[in-house]
């Protein structure tokens, strides 16, 4: 008779892993200044910007170990969640000034219409 203990393993990885998520990354957290914090949120968003413009559109692998690779080489770790936090903050930040520059353009447009 052969039990398989693999469902058994997986339960205690994964319950393991949630209590690191729930216990250990808190605590690291609680170690760190707020000036520390917004040291690496400040150096995540540079070098988001930064893989944007040395690598453009798509190429997210490339751009994401670029980040990775210039915050260890600077002493920092990031979560992954950091650094698409950082992305998506940039996109956010693209699309609306793309937005308001639509707006403002299509004003212009309709200003000088009625001018005429």
């Amino acid at each position: 008779m052969n039990i398989d203990l693999t469902p058994i393993f997986q339960a205690i990885i994964a319950l393991l892993a949630a209590l690191v998520t729930y216990k250990l990354v808190p605590w690291i957290k609680s170690k760190t200044t707020a000036e520390q914090q917004a040291l690496l949120t400040a150096t995540v968003r540079t070098l988001v910007y930064a893989a944007e413009q040395l690598y453009g559109a798509g190429k997210g692998a490339e751009k994401f170990d670029y980040v990775v690779g210039e915050l260890e080489k600077r002493g920092f770790t990031a979560d992954r969640a950091q650094i698409e936090a950082a992305v998506a903050e940039q996109f956010n930040l693209v699309y609306t000034t793309t937005e308001e520059i639509e707006e403002e353009t299509d004003d212009n447009i309709n200003a000088d219409k009625k001018h005429q």
